[in-house]
């Protein structure tokens, strides 16, 4: 796993969390790293606009500044490169990801006010979502910093019980048993945000939990032969209860499922829970997209 990992280098993002954490994970493993930038049309941090040059110019000057501000953490990465091109950061992107066969995109969210609207995160039409819906490698969203050397020894995976779920469970089985980490499989029943859920009303939470945590034993036992795991439910909204389970466990990683079968592709996935999850200070989230995965 990890063999290749595109790191989106974007130069508005405050902390560096997700360039240490695509660093350290491609030190461990003795991955390919490669350090992606998009030059859009207006001004850039990594080179400046205020001449007309060529665009070859650009982006030369532009990987000179990526190789010397990373030049420390890069000297003992010795299979990296930096590519730099100009366009629609998500179709650029998805371009080089499909090509070089890539297996785990690193990305960070912006802890300042960005240049430019694209950047932002957390609303709907963003760079993230528009990748998590055309790839089929998980997206790892790095918000705090991962464990040293990218160890990773404890995993929280939320599910729904929906197929992309059971597919996302499928990978964080595959992670766990290649880290020999324990996994903890989580349910939340979701109580409702704005207005109370009706379906729980003047009834036995204890009743709802256990017909959940046996239907996570029966439905993933299989799958999770061999691998130290655990189950838990409980009720609540569905993003604060993952979180509060990612730092109660102590956990190195988030796996989620990203929806990308939906025709209304304006529209968040899982109804912004992933999202909300991944953009929230905790540990590191792995966005799984939907894809055929025998384990179940």
């Amino acid at each position: 796993m990890f063999k290749k990992i595109l790191l989106a280098a974007a130069p508005q993002i405050d902390t560096q969390t997700a360039p240490k954490a695509a660093f350290d994970i491609a030190r461990r493993r003795g991955s390919e790293l490669i350090l992606f930038h998009t030059l859009p049309l207006g001004r850039d941090p990594w080179c400046s606009f205020d001449d007309v040059v060529p665009c070859e110019t650009l982006v030369k000057s532009a990987e000179k500044k990526i190789a010397e501000f990373y030049a420390d953490d890069l000297k003992d990465i010795p299979n990296h490169s930096i590519r730099v091109t100009t366009g629609t950061a998500h179709e650029q992107m998805l371009k080089i990801i499909h090509a070089e066969g890539i297996d785990l995109i690193v990305m960070g969210h912006h802890t300042q006010p960005p240049h430019r609207a694209d950047r932002m995160w957390g609303v709907v039409d963003t760079t993230i979502r528009k990748v998590c819906a055309n790839v089929f490698c998980p997206v790892m969203v790095v918000t705090n910093a991962m464990p040293d050397q990218g160890e990773i020894r404890r995993i929280v995976m939320a599910t729904d019980f929906s197929t992309p779920s059971d597919s996302a469970l499928c990978y964080a089985a595959q992670l766990a048993g290649a880290n020999d980490a324990h996994l903890d499989i989580f349910h939340v029943l979701d109580v409702g945000q704005a207005t109370p859920n009706p379906e729980y009303y003047m009834q036995n939470m204890d009743v709802f939990i256990d017909k959940a945590l046996d239907r996570m034993k029966n439905r993933y036992s299989k799958a999770l032969d061999g691998i130290s795991h655990s189950f838990h439910c409980w009720e609540g909204v569905p993003y604060t209860e993952i979180l509060k389970q990612a730092r109660w466990q102590d956990a190195d990683v988030v796996i989620m499922a990203q929806y990308s079968s939906s025709e209304d592709h304006a529209k968040p996935s899982v109804g912004s829970t992933t999202i909300q999850v991944a953009l929230s200070p905790g540990c590191p989230a792995i966005l799984v997209n939907y894809r055929p995965r025998r384990c179940i």
